[in-house]
């Protein structure tokens, strides 16, 4: 069975679904199958995978690219009614071929928020013809997993999501992706308040030896520091007022850890370094920030931002040379390049 990750952070804008939407082409680059699902009703992950540049090929239009795909392919919300409600859906995963493998996408839908009320509901009234809903939920994902070496989740930043308690409670790991900011300090801060409420939340329906429910087999992997400021001679160079939130988000990311390992739910310092040499607990990887034109461009064409090339920057930005020695622009695409490549190549060890 594959490995089934979930990025989650109740923290936004810290670069949360750039970091998935890359990591799955750098797998699926060195031959790994993924699936990418999208549990997020934003749905920037589908928005990024469906290569939506424009306003008018997001809109709602019928004849937009957003539409139509919609209309071919299977979101989450038809995918768990598939599950949990016995519908029959003839869409398919939206598939994307990338070096070696492809990647399948399960879409996000804006529907999800009606069914998080409805799974809210339902594990807050748990009855005889309900308490089974969480068991397949988790046999949903689980079975799905088969097929792939990676199953890497979007999640929403809400910390009171349901879907979101029950991904991470069918789940094999979690990562939590963080920015240098006060706010995702605060964020780390509050992540053993954030899985204390939802185990309380899903206690009831954890798997015994005579009921099946909820794995709760999730261990915490660590965090990955995406928007590092660094000097402008590039490199690993962070600045000062960087390298102080780290040294403080690296106090607050091990209390947390030592809450999610005497709940059975985080790696130790020795599996940590057997998984991430030349790391330290629990900080998995530091990816510099790369310049906002890089991004456009990638937002542009559709790519992830470590698929560009001259010439995609030249279509859209000629003054954008990532061949230039010594550039700025080489620089930031070499940095975050080696970042998600050490990432890939680590998580490949799990």
């Amino acid at each position: 069975m594959g490995k089934i990750i979930v990025f989650f952070n109740h923290k936004g804008g810290v670069g949360k679904t750039t970091l998935v939407h890359n990591l799955a082409y750098a797998l699926a680059d060195k031959g790994k199958k993924v699936l990418l699902i999208d549990a997020d009703p934003q749905m920037n992950l589908t928005a990024s995978m469906y290569r939506l540049s424009t306003s008018m090929e997001y809109s709602t239009a019928n004849n937009s690219k957003w539409s139509q795909n919609t209309q071919k392919y299977l979101s989450l919300v038809e995918y768990l009614d598939m599950y949990l409600k016995g519908e029959e859906s003839t869409k398919q995963k939206y598939e994307i071929k990338s070096g070696k493998s492809y990647i399948h996408l399960i879409s996000g839908d804006i529907k999800l928020s009606a069914s998080e009320a409805d799974l809210y509901q339902i594990i807050k009234n748990s009855n005889t013809y309900t308490q089974s809903i969480p068991n397949k939920f988790q046999t949903s994902i689980t079975d799905l997993s088969k097929d792939y070496d990676f199953t890497l989740i979007d999640t929403s930043p809400s910390a009171s999501s349901i879907i979101n308690a029950l991904f991470m409670m069918s789940s094999n790991y979690f990562i939590a992706p963080v920015s240098p900011s006060f706010f995702s300090l605060q964020a780390i801060d509050n992540l053993s308040e954030v899985f204390r409420n939802w185990t309380n939340l899903l206690k009831d329906y954890q798997t015994t030896r005579g009921f099946k429910g909820l794995n709760f087999d999730v261990k915490f992997l660590g965090l990955i520091v995406q928007l590092a400021k660094r000097y402008k001679g590039g490199g690993k160079n962070y600045t000062s007022s960087t390298t102080a939130w780290i040294g403080d988000v690296n106090n607050s990311v091990k209390e947390f850890q030592k809450y999610a390992l005497n709940t059975g739910h985080s790696i130790n310092e020795d599996e940590f370094r057997s998984i991430f040499p030349n790391r330290d607990p629990f900080i998995i990887e530091l990816c510099c920030d790369f310049t906002p034109q890089l991004r456009t461009i990638a937002e542009k064409e559709g790519v992830p931002v470590i698929h560009l090339t001259q010439n995609i920057c030249k279509k859209h930005n000629k003054s954008v040379d990532i061949t230039k020695k010594d550039g700025q622009y080489k620089m930031s695409l070499d940095s975050i390049k080696e970042s998600y490549n050490n990432i890939t190549e680590n998580l490949i060890r799990l």
